[in-house]
């Protein structure tokens, strides 16, 4: 858990420096032992946090370990794979969206896929950076 807090604060203080992504532009990162995708999205945040929930609980393949409403924190597991969902309000109209697991199988939700289902989810258009 301390692991995926840190990566969590290492993708947002990243994602913070990258003041020339826009909006909707999906970073994603994937290292031997992590994935981690992040987005900046047009909708408050208790709208994505939301949205986040919707999608966790409509998800059977999904147990969620526990939830943080003030810290709009989600922790959840996928099979034997952990993961973490964080909403971050950045104004009143935006908000960002870093969701982080382990290395994911062909068959388990990525963190990318995750942040683009959310994105559908609220009709934004959000695309993988190139």
């Amino acid at each position: 858990m301390k692991k995926l807090i840190m990566i969590l604060l290492v993708a947002y203080l990243v994602s913070g420096c990258v003041a020339v992504a826009t909006v909707g532009s999906v970073m994603y990162y994937k290292s031997q032992s992590h994935e981690v995708a992040t987005v900046d999205i047009k909708a408050p945040s208790k709208n994505v946090y939301a949205a986040v929930l919707k999608a966790v609980e409509n998800n059977p393949s999904i147990v969620l370990i526990s939830k943080d409403e003030d810290l709009m924190l989600v922790d959840l597991r996928q099979n034997e794979n952990e993961g973490s969902i964080k909403v971050t309000e950045i104004n009143s109209e935006l908000s960002q969206l870093v969701v982080t697991s382990g290395i994911t199988s062909d068959n388990e939700v990525t963190p990318l896929k995750a942040v683009l289902k959310v994105c559908k989810d609220l009709v934004v258009e959000c695309a993988q950076s190139q």
